[in-house]
């Protein structure tokens, strides 16, 4: 009997086979994979590595905003330019710099989509919540260092400045999604993306108020998205600022129909133009 039960206990333990893991926790893990990914190839030729990514955005914002106001003694709005310009310049910081990183994602992660368990979702995203918490990293210390530094009082309203942050975000990931799937099929595209959104600046509010332009003018500067998120984001620093002419409706729109023709250009054409 001894030996019986020697003999069976020699025989290896067949365990039940796990069930597989559900997609949404494995998108979350490719995703979190991919953002330290991002930050890890995040300028490594630079020392600071990823912390420059925040560096740099302040100190050019900074350095602008102190040549703009010795050009400019007084704002459109308020005593103080740099308040002025940080106002208006940072609303459309966030949603250039994230379109453009969105836009970039999958020509930056195309061996990456070879892999099954790396979707085209996987690396849209993950650039986007790196960048996107980048951004907002950068606008509270800029938008604190101003009043700090200058002593200002200012009345914040932080519901719209909170909308602006969102409109911006949701724009970016759109306009990013759609560009993503032209700079693919289109590589000219990049270069004249590029060459219309230099002058977006100006055009969408930051220095000058686009309603203080002739009306025609601003009838033409109005179907602009980037200028109904500028005026949101000022309004927040300056409540006064009348900004009824503002349509988040209409952002949202522009950000809606452009992300799901983005997704489903990426998942009809993206892996054919990649040849995977």
């Amino acid at each position: 009997m001894q030996q019986d039960t020697a003999d069976q206990t020699d025989f290896p333990v067949i365990r039940a086979p796990q069930e597989p893991k559900t997609r949404r926790f494995r998108t979350f893990r490719v995703v979190m994979a991919l953002v330290m990914r991002e930050i890890g190839s995040s300028d490594s030729r630079s020392s600071l590595g990823f912390l420059w990514s925040i560096i740099d955005p302040i100190a050019t914002v900074a350095i602008l905003s102190i040549v703009f106001s010795l050009l400019t003694k007084t704002p459109r709005l308020g005593t103080n330019f740099q308040l002025y310009y940080v106002s208006g310049v940072l609303g459309f910081h966030i949603y250039s710099h994230l379109a453009g990183k969105v836009a970039g994602s999958i020509r930056f992660s195309r061996q990456l989509l070879g892999f099954p368990a790396v979707m085209v979702l996987d690396v849209l995203f993950a650039r986007f919540i790196l960048n996107y918490f980048v951004s907002i990293i950068v606008f509270i210390i800029l938008a604190w260092g101003v009043i700090y530094l200058y002593d200002l009082r200012v009345n914040l309203d932080i519901i719209r400045i909170f909308e602006a942050i969102i409109m911006s975000g949701f724009l970016a990931i759109g306009i990013g999604t759609f560009n993503s799937v032209l700079f693919i099929m289109f590589p000219a595209y990049d270069y004249a993306w590029g060459m219309l959104t230099r002058p977006m600046t100006i055009a969408s509010g930051v220095l000058i108020l686009i309603e203080d332009l002739p009306p025609w003018l601003f009838n033409i500067l109005w179907w602009n998205p980037a200028a109904h998120i500028v005026a949101t984001m000022r309004s927040g620093f300056y409540p006064f600022y009348d900004t009824t002419w503002v349509s988040p409706f209409y952002v949202c729109m522009i950000a809606g129909v452009t992300l799901v023709l983005g997704l489903i250009s990426l998942q009809r054409y993206v892996y054919d133009a990649l040849d995977l």
